[in-house]
């Protein structure tokens, strides 16, 4: 049932991404799937994360105009970076589980846009400043209205 309920979400996500934020202005927009894949990866694991983000990844590639791999390969870096995050013993606050939502995000972003503009011949620089942080600024957005309007947060440890 568990697994239903996170194919239910996922559908959802993925319809959203595809649809409704096409119509986000700019050349960057959010990635509410890589914030589904996150919480995947802190709440289930790597294993199951990864598997989802192949998938997630392969079908958001191929719904897009986007280079055929290039989502789904940063997707399952970050389910793995996320997957981690279970495995660790320490209990983190709150100010070291933003730190670790945006190093993901920023790794996702940054393979994405840079093999979704590799033959654009842009350098490392203006990659990071016209497309990453922009793409991640926005998720991260996302990622605190989601935060604050779900019950219990994004990983159910808001009280």
């Amino acid at each position: 049932m568990k697994y239903f309920i996170y194919f239910v979400i996922f559908v959802c996500l993925l319809v959203a991404q595809i649809s409704l934020l096409a119509f986000f202005p700019g050349n960057t927009r959010p990635d509410i799937l890589l914030l589904g894949i996150i919480v995947l990866g802190m709440r289930e694991g790597g294993i199951p994360a990864m598997i989802t983000a192949c998938v997630v990844g392969f079908v958001k590639d191929t719904f897009t105009t986007s280079f055929l791999g290039a989502s789904m390969l940063g997707l399952v870096i970050a389910a793995f970076m996320a997957g981690n995050y279970k495995h660790i013993q320490v209990k983190l606050g709150t100010q070291s589980k933003l730190v670790l939502f945006s190093i993901i995000i920023l790794v996702y972003n940054f393979i994405y846009y840079f093999l979704f503009e590799l033959k654009a011949g842009m350098n490392i620089f203006d990659l990071l400043l016209n497309s990453v942080f922009p793409a991640v600024f926005y998720t991260l957005l996302f990622a605190g209205i989601a935060h604050f309007l779900i019950p219990h947060g994004l990983l159910g440890t808001k009280r």
